[in-house]
């Protein structure tokens, strides 16, 4: 065990043990491009017009399933004759009096009767004290 100790300690400690060859770094990248293996170039091979289209075909078939689906959930059972129950709806809404096609009610009050309803709803409700802030001792 001392004879290895005793050969460290013979050891130059000024001199670096590690030596690389001349020019190494130099021809380094040269040596590993000469080492590999050539490689084949690879033509690259033609798109065909069906692999173009797939994923605009994909989708549009995605849409028609999606469309053809909610119009199968949206279809409510026993509403087969649907053209059927909108002429019978529009028949029944005409028979109605007066012209309902531009009203959203039958009532029919004049324009004087429909502001003071209004009035009354403000006054009722206290919006007109908070529009005018205002107060009414009734």
């Amino acid at each position: 065990m001392e004879t290895k100790i005793n050969k460290l300690k013979e050891i130059d400690k000024t001199e670096n043990p590690f030596k690389v060859p001349e020019n190494y770094f130099a021809q380094f990248n040269e040596e590993i491009m000469n080492r590999l293996p050539e490689k084949e170039i690879v033509a690259p091979e033609p798109v065909s017009l069906w692999d173009r289209a797939k994923p605009w075909v994909y989708l549009a078939a995605m849409f028609v399933g999606l469309y053809i689906t909610i119009n199968f959930l949206m279809k409510a059972p026993g509403n087969d004759n649907l053209a059927e129950n909108q002429v019978a709806t529009q028949q029944t809404l005409s028979g109605l009096p007066g012209n309902t096609d531009n009203y959203w009610s039958t009532v029919q009050i004049t324009e004087e009767e429909f502001y003071q309803y209004l009035e009354e709803q403000l006054i009722e409700d206290s919006y007109f004290d908070y529009m005018y802030h205002q107060y009414y001792l009734n």
